[in-house]
C-alpha cells in the first residue's frame, strides 16, 4: 500500500461553481404590438352577475309549463317550445337549448317604490300562470308542448338575468313578435288600442278579440311569420332586433 500523500487536485478535475444563465435584456418595444391583452375579469360588473344567475337558472330542470307547483318568491325564467308547430321548428327541442321567451316577475309596486316587505310574493309563479292561460287561449298552441325552467332570485338581480339572456339567445316572443306579455289594458284601452303582434300571430286571448279590441296591429301575421324566420335563418343584424326588441315595432 503507498503511503504517499494525494498532491493537489488538477485544474481539469477541480469543482466548478455554475454561472448565472445569460438573459438578454427583455425589450417592450419589440414584443408589445404581439403580446396578449386581457380585459380583467370583474366578477361585480353587471353582465357578469346577471350571467351568474343565468347560470343558475339553466341548472333547474325544464318542467312542464302547465305542472308548475305553487311557489313564493319573485325571479326570472325562461320558456321553451317542444312541439310540431311549423314556424318554430328551428328552436324546438325536448332537451331545451333555446328559449322561446324569457322574462321576470317583480312584486306589484316595485317599478313605483310601493312594494310590502311584509308580503310574501308570490310574483314569479303568478307571471308564470298569466303566460300558461295566454297559451291555453291560443288557438294554435299548445301549453303540452312548452316547457319552463324557473328561478327564485333577489330582486334586484333579476332585470340584469333577464336582460343578459335576451341579449345572448334573442327569443323569438322576445325579439321580433311582441306582446305575448301584455295584460290585458282594460276596457278602455282595448277600444282605442292596437292588437299586439303576437295576438294577431296566435289569436285567441279573449281581450284581443277583435270584437273587444278592433283595431288590428301594425304588423300583421304574416309580417310576424316572415320576421321569425328571418330570425332562425340569421338573416336580422343584432341592430335590428335590438332595435325591435327596445320599441316593438318591425323595422322599416
Amino acid at each position: 500500500m503507498s503511503t504517499t500523500p494525494p498532491g493537489p487536485a488538477s485544474e481539469s478535475t477541480r469543482p466548478v461553481a455554475p454561472k448565472r444563465p445569460y438573459k438578454k435584456r427583455r425589450n417592450m418595444k419589440m414584443w408589445s404590438t404581439t403580446a396578449q391583452t386581457f380585459t380583467p375579469f370583474n366578477p361585480l360588473e353587471l353582465d357578469n352577475l346577471g350571467r351568474s344567475v343565468e347560470a343558475e337558472l339553466l341548472k333547474r330542470p325544464a318542467e312542464p309549463l302547465g305542472r308548475v307547483t305553487h311557489t313564493f318568491g319573485d325571479g326570472v325564467y325562461a320558456l321553451y317550445y317542444a312541439g310540431p308547430h311549423g314556424l318554430y321548428g328551428p328552436i324546438s327541442s325536448e332537451d331545451c337549448l333555446v328559449p322561446i321567451y324569457v322574462g321576470q316577475a317583480r312584486p306589484k309596486g316595485t317599478r313605483k317604490g310601493s312594494d310590502d316587505p311584509s308580503h310574501e310574493s308570490t310574483s314569479l309563479w303568478d307571471r308564470i300562470q298569466e303566460h300558461k292561460e295566454s297559451i291555453e287561449q291560443a288557438h294554435d298552441l299548445e301549453v303540452d308542448h312548452f316547457r319552463v325552467r324557473y328561478l327564485v332570485a333577489i330582486e334586484a338581480f333579476v332585470s340584469l338575468a333577464e336582460r343578459v339572456m335576451i341579449k345572448q339567445y334573442r327569443p323569438v316572443w322576445n325579439s321580433v313578435v311582441d306582446g305575448f306579455g301584455n295584460h290585458d289594458p282594460g276596457a278602455d284601452r282595448r277600444k282605442t288600442g292596437k292588437r299586439p303582434a303576437w295576438d294577431e300571430l296566435h289569436p285567441g286571448r279573449w281581450w284581443s278579440h277583435p270584437l273587444n279590441m278592433p283595431t288590428g296591429s301594425l304588423t300583421p301575421a304574416k309580417r310576424s311569420r316572415e320576421l321569425v324566420q328571418a330570425l332562425f335563418a340569421g338573416k336580422l343584424s343584432t341592430e335590428v332586433i335590438e332595435a325591435m326588441a327596445a320599441s316593438g315595432d318591425e323595422p322599416e
